[in-house]
């Protein structure tokens, strides 16, 4: 999980905590109601890492929709204590611009909102892809990147697939061979929290890739009985942040050495092996722990 900005929203577990909010309401539970459920999904009591970021989703969604309990607001008055505000740790100038926007936050919500949310009727967002499909993603006027649909989630409402990024850019259709020979897009940055830093895969819900789905074409189908699991963190993806983030890692390998550990190809996503796949789950567990060890330090809760 990570932040790409300092907004209230700007995180995963805020933003997946809005999702599940508005989708509950709409389906016609309270907002009290809802926090109880959340509550239980989250554990945000034995969660030390996201307290912060779950207490402030759920008042946001109670505020939104005018049910805002006073025990929530203490909740989150609480965890917008600096030792909870671990993802945005690890740089000075976004911890201050993060406990800036709290103050902002927990002084509006003291206000009922003047024109609370209703509840709306629920649009189905079925999944645009496949597990298997190889599609190609507007970039620019005239390229497009490959992708790989590794997983499907069919849920009519909240439909969403889980897609590989390459760094193979095409203008004219390349061939399913072609493709397998792609390497796995590795972002060394990735925005101001380097949230999306590691090789490129996330769950895109089918919500957000609705705007810009026309830019995107399907190549052709792929088989396999299991993908090579790139990570252990879930990642959820901005489709519209897509063509920013390739343009960040274009730009900064002009002047850069790329820290990633090894090439990893669509063959080997398809053809998973023992070794690689426990290279990479090494890897991905080393990396993580580094930065989650510097925010907790920086953060204080390491003494």
């Amino acid at each position: 999980m990570g932040a790409w900005g300092t907004g209230i929203l700007q995180n995963d577990t805020t933003a997946d905590i809005w999702s599940e909010f508005k989708e509950h309401y709409n389906n016609g539970l309270s907002g009290k109601e809802i926090r109880i459920k959340l509550e239980e999904e989250y554990k945000p009591d034995s969660e030390d890492e996201y307290y912060g970021e779950i207490w402030t989703g759920i008042a946001h969604g109670q505020w939104m929709y005018g049910e805002l309990e006073n025990y929530t607001l203490k909740k989150v008055r609480v965890s917008t204590n600096k030792k909870w505000l671990i993802l945005w740790a690890e740089n000075e100038k976004l911890l201050q611009q993060r406990t800036e926007v709290l103050k902002e936050f927990m002084e509006k919500i003291k206000t009922p909102r003047p024109k609370p949310l209703k509840r709306k009727r629920i649009l189905e967002r079925p999944p645009y892809f496949k597990r298997g499909d190889v599609i190609g993603i507007k970039i620019n006027e005239d390229n497009y990147l490959v992708a790989l649909v590794i997983d499907q989630n069919d849920f009519p409402e909240y439909g969403e697939n889980t897609i590989v990024i390459t760094d193979m850019l095409f203008n004219n259709q390349p061939t399913i061979n072609d493709v397998l020979k792609a390497e796995v897009l590795y972002l060394d940055i990735g925005g101001p929290t380097s949230y999306h830093r590691s090789y490129y895969w996330a769950i895109f819900g089918a919500r957000n890739m609705s705007r810009k789905i026309k830019d995107t074409v399907k190549i052709g189908e792929v088989g396999g009985a299991g993908y090579l699991s790139l990570g252990n963190g879930i990642r959820i993806g901005d489709w519209n942040k897509i063509p920013e983030l390739y343009n960040e890692q274009v730009e900064f390998m002009k002047s850069n050495k790329s820290e990633k550990p090894f090439v990893v190809t669509i063959n080997n996503i398809l053809h998973p092996i023992q070794d690689l796949q426990d290279k990479l789950i090494e890897w991905d567990n080393k990396r993580w722990m580094e930065v989650i060890e510097r925010a907790k330090h920086k953060a204080g809760l390491n003494k």
